[in-house]
């Protein structure tokens, strides 16, 4: 038999064995403008899921609702934390009513699903009703932020690791490539000697940085704005319901959530979530950063730079035989500029919020949860399929080293600055390697200059300056 249920609105029939029932139909219909819906994000569905749950425990504390009703909640919640029945949230997550479609379809389910265990048929709702029993002492205004909050909180583990193996990856490179000297660059011009390992020890450090910021920020996210309902006044709740929902919620989760000191603000403010979302967009630069760097330093050996060798993933043109582009750094460069997008939706949402809530919570989950996602599986694909495969070009390294005058700096304390001046002079008139018209000149030997790259560089040199051979000019 086709199930039907009415609303304010009027009537609607349900399709078959649904466990949602008419406002979540309704949303589903108004908001159809996207392939995001709500049931594609487990860990949002497992958050409201742990919200409700917690709520319907302590409920049954303060015997707002029965015991049979509490038990039978709990179960629901149970099965949809465990990955069951999300193929029942079906509104938008860029739903237009501030998250009341994503409440509601939340209590539906949940209600639903719950009256089916008490062995009553999906809409009884005499018997479990969504908005009487299921978010008794709740507002879509409180759940929907808290939900979101503890999402980003599941996701964010899966993040930092995937960033701590990056910035692993980078550091074991810095140690591999120690010993290999190189020019460096500063406003893409030579400037002066250093390592590979001293570059992508840069890069390391750069990337445990971000990871340290991303793993600390989220804690601002374990305060929580759930207990004062639609405003911050705690209307509709009932005495002890929010010290015990914080209790459950905190055992059932494993993080010790607490409200808002100031109920208000929590319900007003979505700042917290601008900062989070500022500081994954942060990492994001940085990786973004590393990647191009690692385009320009990749760049043709013959016609380029040409001082790494990435790996060889796939070819790279379809008229050009033998091509093979940098497409996992620029793979990482598009991940950044889609965060930093992401993130300027974050901030003008936070922004937009008025008087007592934000209502664009849903753009703003919507939004970091895509940050999140892109970062974590571009960042694991990144390490694994570029980072762990780069080569160093050890010849081309030294070619660009040497071939530079820039050297002419290394030697200004044993040679003498207007000495030195005139040598690069030289060698740029008759094109000669400067490092070539030092050792014909006599001032040094093959070992001084290899020596004084090393020192220059900040690598241990077998030879001490103080044993050097220097000749007059």
């Amino acid at each position: 038999m086709p199930r039907f249920e009415s609303d304010s609105i009027g009537e609607r029939e349900l399709p078959d064995g649904v466990l949602y029932g008419v406002n979540t139909l309704r949303g589903a219909e108004n908001f159809d403008i996207s392939s995001q819906k709500i049931g594609c994000e487990p860990a949002f569905i497992r958050a409201l899921a742990f919200i409700k749950m917690a709520a319907a425990k302590a409920n049954g504390e303060i015997a707002a609702i029965s015991e049979t009703q509490c038990k039978a909640i709990v179960a629901a919640c149970e099965e949809i934390i465990a990955g069951q029945h999300h193929e029942q949230f079906v509104v938008d997550i860029l739903e237009g009513s501030g998250g009341t479609s994503i409440n509601m379809n939340a209590n539906e389910v949940i209600t639903n699903r719950a009256l089916q265990i008490m062995g009553f048929k999906a809409g009884d709702y005499q018997y479990l009703n969504p908005n009487d029993h299921v978010n008794i002492c709740q507002s879509t205004n409180d759940v929907v932020p808290s939900a979101v909050k503890l999402a980003v909180l599941e996701k964010s583990t899966a993040l930092v690791e995937a960033l701590g193996f990056l910035a692993d990856t980078l550091k074991a490179k810095s140690n591999e490539f120690a010993d290999i000297m190189k020019i460096g660059r500063t406003c893409m011009q030579a400037a002066q000697p250093m390592t590979l390992g001293q570059e992508f020890g840069g890069y390391a450090a750069a990337v445990y940085r971000a990871r340290t910021k991303s793993q600390d920020i989220v804690t601002d996210l374990m305060t929580l704005p759930l207990g004062g309902t639609a405003i911050g006044t705690g209307l509709g709740t009932m005495p002890g319901y929010t010290e015990a929902v914080y209790r459950h919620l905190s055992a059932d989760v494993g993080i010790q959530f607490k409200p808002a000191e100031d109920m208000f603000d929590g319900m007003q403010n979505s700042d917290s979530f601008a900062r989070v979302s500022s500081e994954f967009r942060i990492a994001a630069e940085v990786i973004g950063k590393i990647s191009l760097d690692l385009v320009i330093m990749s760049s043709g050996s013959r016609s380029g730079i040409g001082e790494i060798l990435l790996p060889a993933v796939q070819p790279g043109s379809s008229i050009m035989p033998g091509k093979v582009n940098p497409v996992l750094p620029m793979m990482m460069q598009q991940v950044a500029y889609a965060v930093v997008g992401n993130d300027a939706a974050v901030s003008l949402a936070s922004l937009g919020g008025q008087l007592e809530i934000n209502h664009f919570e849903p753009i703003i989950a919507s939004r970091m949860f895509d940050t999140m996602d892109l970062l974590t599986r571009g960042s694991r694909i990144f390490t694994q399929k570029c980072i762990m495969g780069i080569k160093a070009n050890e010849e081309k390294a030294l070619e660009n080293l040497l071939g530079s005058s820039a050297l002419a700096t290394v030697f200004v304390p044993a040679l003498g600055y207007a000495k030195v001046s005139k040598i690069v002079k030289a060698s740029e008139a008759s094109g000669q390697l400067f490092v070539d018209a030092i050792t014909e000149l006599g001032l040094m030997t093959r070992e001084d200059i290899q020596s004084a790259l090393k020192e220059a560089a900040g690598i241990p040199s077998e030879r001490q300056t103080g044993n050097r051979q220097v000749s007059k000019m």
